[in-house]
């Protein structure tokens, strides 16, 4: 049976792996809203919403504006909504399959690092992340050790469900993982060696993206998530801005379309879904929708 505390860990999972994306992706055409309004051409109107995949306490006011909005849809598309399968699909997904273990992949200097920081910091036993994939390794340490699970997305879902709005994903857990196990060995080894190197400034890194996003500066946050992959090379960029963004955004919009057809949909997936030539902003006005900023007050 799933519990209630297993959802909402699940569900936090799910986000952090959205959050990572944030924080070590890269963008273009930077466009500083996080709220859109994007209208058909037969006048249906919807909304596209940029969102933080974040617990702090500041992302999970709602402006007025976005009160508004939700006051108005009938939908909210969300990248991902789980349930309890994709809880038992997550756990099999982030473990390695048979004897091998996480000291076989790493060396053992860099091992010893990934156990002290996961029980010292996550509370995590060293039997637990001896079976841990590098990539899941990876992604937790490129995070802060979870407090609530209450995400921004979790909150707008339980907002949103609780004004009658029908709640969807775009995408399946298995879509999502398929970027984090896409990864060849050596580049998830690069990027835990990366998330061990600064995990002492992760708090200040998080800090300024919280402070970005509140001041509606994606250019900011390009600036902050290209200095976190400074030095992991060109191909680590390249992957993540074409498995992790483009080709999720294509895929996004296309499941979006029949909702967008009636109206009445918000689309909210992480911020760096938006900007760029390969973002929903562009590929929405690619497909013939008017999409105009909707400023927020916060």
């Amino acid at each position: 049976m799933i519990t209630v505390r297993d959802r909402t860990e699940v569900i936090s999972m799910i986000f952090r792996c959205c959050l990572w994306l944030l924080t070590a992706s890269w963008l273009s055409g930077v466009q500083a809203n996080m709220l859109w309004a994007v209208e058909d051409e037969q006048g249906n109107q919807s909304w596209l919403l940029g969102t933080m995949h974040s617990e702090a306490a500041e992302l999970l006011e709602i402006p007025p504006e976005l009160r508004t909005v939700l006051e108005s849809a009938d939908t909210l598309a969300l990248e991902l909504v789980p349930d309890g399968i994709m809880l038992a699909e997550l756990n099999q997904a982030m473990h390695l399959d048979g004897s091998e273990r996480l000291g076989d992949r790493l060396r053992p200097a860099l091992y010893r690092q990934v156990v002290d920081l996961l029980e010292r910091e996550y509370g995590l036993s060293e039997n637990g992340i001896a079976r841990m994939r590098p990539w899941a390794v990876a992604m937790t340490l490129s995070l802060p050790p979870p407090q609530t699970g209450l995400f921004m997305d979790l909150s707008l879902s339980f907002r949103a469900s609780a004004m009658g709005l029908d709640v969807v994903g775009l995408e399946t857990l298995d879509e999502q993982l398929d970027f984090l196990q896409g990864m060849d060995t050596d580049m998830q080894i690069r990027l835990i060696e990366s998330a061990v190197n600064d995990f002492e400034v992760m708090p200040e890194v998080f800090e300024e993206l919280i402070e970005a996003y509140l001041a509606d500066d994606l250019d900011r946050v390009r600036r902050l998530s290209n200095r976190q992959l400074a030095d992991l090379g060109p191909e680590v960029v390249d992957y993540f801005q074409q498995a992790g963004l483009i080709e999720r955004n294509h895929r996004m919009l296309e499941r979006a379309e029949p909702w967008l057809a009636d109206g009445g949909l918000i689309i909210a997936v992480g911020a760096l879904h938006l900007p760029g030539t390969g973002g929903l902003i562009a590929l929405l006005r690619e497909n013939g929708y008017t999409v105009s900023p909707v400023p927020m007050t916060r």
